[in-house]
C-alpha cells in the first residue's frame, strides 16, 4: 500500500510540473529538508531550493511535458527510480529534443520518508537544444572545425569577420554570415529612412546593405570593445556618416547586439541615437 501511495506521489509530481502548477499542493509532496540534484544546477535544499530550480528552468523553457503513461518504475523499499522521455519548447520557440544529439531521455530517483519525497535526483541532459557543440563533437567523433571550437570561439570568429567586412566596405559578403531566418532590428523612423526597421531573413539583410550604400557615406566607424558570452556578443563603439539625402553628417555612439548559432548570426540589433538622427536630418 505504501509503495502504491509513493508511486501516486511521483505521478502527481510530474503532472504538476507539466502543468506548471507550483502551488501549495506541489510543495506538500516534499519534506521540508528535501534534497534536489540536477546536472549543471547542482544541489538545492528545502522549499527554497525547489523554487530556485523552478526559476532556473523557467528561464529557458516555455513548456515541458513527460510521457507519464509510458514510464518505467523500479521500486525498492523507500526508493523509486523512474525512467522515461520528455519534450518541450524553449522560450525562443524551438521544440526539443531534436532526436539527433538530444533524445529527451531522463531518469529520476526519488527517496521517500513515509509518503513524502525527501530526496529527488534528476539525471537528464540540460543541453536540450544540442547547443554544446564542443561536447557533442568529443562524444560523436565529429571532427568538423566548427564543432571542435568552443561556442565563444565561433561567436568571436563570426563577429570579427562581420566587422572586418563592414569596415573594409565589402558588404556584399556580409549577408552570408546570417542564418536564413534572423531577428534584425535597427530602430528609427522607417517613413523617413528606408534602411531602418526590422528584417527577418538573409535576403532582407542583403537588401539593407544595398540601401545603406545608396543613402549613406561612412566617414568613421569604430568599435571600442566586444564582449562575448557563449553565443551572445555585444560590440560598443561610435560612427559618423554623411546622410546623402540631406548632405549632413550624423554622429552617434552605437551598440550592436549579436547572437550566433551554428556559425551563423541569428540575431542582430543595432542601437544608435535614432532620435538625434530624426531631428538633425530635416
Amino acid at each position: 500500500m505504501s509503495e502504491n501511495r509513493q508511486k501516486l506521489v511521483v505521478q502527481t509530481y510530474f503532472k504538476k510540473v507539466d502543468s506548471r502548477e507550483f502551488d501549495a499542493e506541489y510543495y506538500a509532496l516534499f519534506t521540508e529538508d528535501v534534497e534536489l540534484y540536477f546536472p549543471k544546477f547542482g544541489f538545492g535544499y528545502g522549499t527554497e531550493g525547489l523554487r530556485k530550480f523552478g526559476v532556473k528552468m523557467s528561464g529557458f523553457l516555455e513548456s515541458l511535458s513527460h510521457d507519464v503513461e509510458n514510464f518505467t518504475y523500479i521500486q525498492s523499499e523507500n526508493l523509486i527510480a523512474v525512467e522515461g522521455t520528455e519534450n518541450g519548447t524553449l522560450l525562443d520557440g524551438r521544440s526539443w529534443p531534436d532526436n539527433q544529439n538530444s533524445f529527451g531521455k531522463f531518469c529520476n530517483v526519488f527517496e521517500f520518508d513515509g509518503d513524502l519525497i525527501k530526496r529527488m535526483h534528476i539525471y537528464a541532459d540540460p543541453d536540450v537544444a544540442s547547443e554544446d557543440k564542443l561536447g557533442i563533437s568529443r562524444l560523436s567523433g565529429n571532427n568538423m572545425d566548427i564543432n571542435m571550437k568552443s561556442i565563444e570561439e565561433v561567436t568571436k570568429e563570426v563577429v570579427d569577420t562581420f566587422y572586418h567586412l563592414l569596415s573594409s566596405g565589402n558588404t556584399e559578403r556580409i549577408a552570408d554570415l546570417f542564418a536564413d531566418e534572423v531577428d534584425w532590428d535597427l530602430p528609427g523612423n522607417t517613413e523617413k529612412f528606408e534602411w531602418v526597421g526590422k528584417r527577418k531573413n538573409k535576403k532582407e539583410v542583403s537588401e539593407f546593405f544595398q540601401q545603406l550604400k545608396r543613402n549613406i557615406k561612412s566617414e568613421e566607424f569604430k568599435i571600442d570593445f566586444i564582449a562575448i558570452e557563449g553565443e551572445n556578443a555585444v560590440g560598443v563603439g561610435s560612427l559618423s556618416s554623411t546622410i546623402l539625402a540631406y548632405q549632413k553628417v550624423f554622429s552617434s555612439e552605437i551598440t550592436n547586439i549579436f547572437k550566433v548559432r551554428n556559425g551563423k548570426i541569428i540575431k542582430y540589433h543595432f542601437m544608435e541615437d535614432s532620435y538625434k538622427l530624426d531631428k538633425e536630418m530635416s
